[in-house]
């Protein structure tokens, strides 16, 4: 399985949870990559974490025979060459504006900057930028070495060259890009998953349910098929032989009527409180949930592939 050769050397800011992830993924797929990370972690834990993450991509890719060993770095002057940047800060607009202009300080004028920011829209982060169309959004979801989507969004100054060049990098990993239309804050994927949360909190809060419960609620019941396919084309499904149209006509008010009785209530210390107690009363093993979690997500996404899903 060979990268495209549209971009040569990939420069990831920032090694943490998603960074690291990321780094991975490139490397596996025959990128030359440099982390850059000026609080950089000891590099043989960095190398054991590829490493890992190299060993899940095996059981799911066949032919990634030409990986990269990854450069670390403390020092941003080692992304000069890169085509293609991956920025991976913390979620504060302030430092992400000073790590970006920093790094157009350092690359080239046609390297693409692309940011894995959750929340911030693009027009946020060009905003102090120099040559601002070529600093776009490249959202994953964690971790993105395994999850296949990547959202790609523009700002107020753009070049659909650019995000066509994205798109092709992102593509060459085996990743999903889905271009999004407008920018608007946490894209699309986060909104979903917002909307979904705060019903779980809500639902939490109101004393309807346990922490436990709404989680096996949904992992048990619509997350299976949300896994296989989206809301609009599962409801499609819901229709019986009418298909959606079927479905809105019946059933839609009845959708409505449950949205007017949607919840919404803020995080207070209590209510904090009361999630974290009903996560750690189960005492769950982080490291073994998270072996676990990727194990299944390489099985789901094996048959989602044999399936054509």
């Amino acid at each position: 399985m060979k990268a495209a050769q549209v971009e040569n050397q990939i420069g990831v800011v920032g090694a943490g949870l998603i960074g690291m992830s990321w780094a991975g993924l490139f490397s596996a797929f025959g990128y030359e990559t440099t982390v850059y990370d000026p609080y950089l972690k000891k590099q043989h834990l960095a190398n054991q974490e590829i490493n890992e993450i190299w060993g899940s991509l095996d059981l799911l890719f066949d032919g990634l025979e030409n990986k990269k060993r990854v450069k670390f770095s403390d020092k941003i002057d080692d992304l000069n060459s890169s085509t293609f940047i991956q920025e991976n800060c913390p979620e504060d607009l302030t430092l992400k504006q000073q790590t970006i202009s920093k790094i157009e300080r350092v690359v080239s004028k046609d390297t693409i900057i692309s940011s894995s920011t959750s929340s911030f829209m693009p027009s946020e982060l060009q905003s102090v930028c120099t040559k601002p169309e070529r600093v776009i959004v490249g959202h994953p979801m964690n971790p993105p070495h395994l999850i296949p989507v990547v959202e790609v969004v523009l700002g107020k100054a753009f070049n659909l060259e650019i995000s066509n060049r994205a798109k092709y990098f992102y593509n060459s990993l085996e990743r999903v890009p889905v271009q999004i239309k407008k920018e608007m804050r946490g894209h699309l994927a986060n909104r979903l998953t917002s909307a979904l949360y705060r019903e779980a909190v809500y639902l939490v809060s109101e004393g309807v349910a346990e922490v436990a419960d709404v989680d096996a609620v949904m992992s048990n019941g619509p997350g299976l098929r949300l896994a296989l396919l989206g809301p609009h084309m599962n409801y499609h499904l819901g229709g019986g032989d009418g298909g959606y149209r079927s479905y809105l006509e019946h059933l839609g008010p009845s959708q409505e009527a449950r949205w007017k009785t949607l919840g919404q209530t803020p995080l207070t210390k209590d209510l904090k409180e009361k999630l974290i107690h009903g996560i750690e009363s189960q005492n769950p093993d982080t490291s073994e949930l998270k072996i676990k979690r990727d194990n299944s997500l390489i099985e789901i996404l094996k048959t989602k592939k044999e399936n054509k899903l």
